[in-house]
């Protein structure tokens, strides 16, 4: 039996939807506990959806136990059945959270813009204040704390934007960080982490390049690892192979494609 094309309506997520399909097709017995579900690349096409999607729809089967990620083999049912109670936890997952992809899109819009500004109004003392919450989030990735590295994140982006000395720009940004510490957002980065733990220096090395970029005060320099910055994390959560390669990295690949032709950060 094929997955059926998701057709959105109301005010529910195409997520929900997705994850509904998921649901029903394990409690009728065509995928049951210890079983495989197939490969991204064909449940998004026989769905008719993205990958960001599927992807959070994924998750948050795994928040509540339905669904098992196995790094470099697949996604596997976890729950005979899934109760009533764990279906309406995993869609309200879902409803409740903000999608971590439209996020990452907002915040590397905004950021682009703040670290024009920031580069011409920031005092050093901001740029100071900035290296601090870096060596902080430094700190709590190399000591392997994964929770409190993603949660400090906050921190870091705070203080770019700060040195625009813009409230408004602050406002906004701290809005959308608040968005970060949702069970879904949480759970799809210490995955990938989790997978593997190594994975963590390329995220300090591309923080560490914004910090130098912008205490040089060098525009171009700093907007195109803020750029990397977030394609590097789309890339990371949403675009690994269909066989969840957990090896497929865009570190690896040449970095001046990053944000030309196919830019990971614009996927549909």
């Amino acid at each position: 039996m094929d997955f059926e094309k998701v057709v959105q309506s109301g005010f529910r997520k195409k997520s929900s939807f997705i994850a509904d399909q998921l649901l029903r097709m394990i409690n009728s017995g065509r995928y049951k506990a210890g079983s495989k579900l197939p490969s991204e690349r064909i449940i998004t096409e026989q769905m008719g959806i993205s990958r960001p999607s599927l992807r959070e729809a994924i998750s948050a089967l795994q928040i509540v136990g339905i669904l098992e990620s196995r790094p470099g083999d697949g996604t596997y049912v976890c729950a005979r059945v899934a109760t009533d109670e764990r279906m309406r936890q995993a869609l309200d997952v879902l409803e409740e959270c903000d999608s971590p992809f439209e996020n990452m899109q907002a915040r590397k819009a905004l950021e682009i813009g703040a670290v024009r500004l920031a580069v011409k109004v920031a005092a050093d003392t901001d740029f100071k204040a900035l290296r601090k919450a870096w060596e902080q989030k430094c700190a709590l990735g190399r000591k392997g704390d994964i929770e409190e590295y993603l949660r400090y994140g906050k921190e870091f982006h705070l203080a770019i934007a700060r040195a625009t000395k813009n409230r408004i720009i602050e406002a906004i940004m701290e809005k959308l960080l608040d968005m970060t510490i949702q069970p879904l957002w949480i759970n799809m980065r210490r995955n990938y982490f989790l997978g593997d733990p190594s994975r963590i220096e390329l995220m300090l090395d591309i923080h560490d390049r914004i910090v130098k970029a912008l205490s040089e005060r060098d525009t171009d320099k700093a907007i195109r690892e803020i750029e990397f910055h977030y394609d590097m994390q789309i890339d990371q959560i949403y675009n690994q192979n269909d066989e969840n390669n957990h090896d497929h990295s865009i570190g690896r690949q040449d970095r001046t494609s990053v944000g030309k032709g196919g830019d990971v950060g614009n996927i549909p």
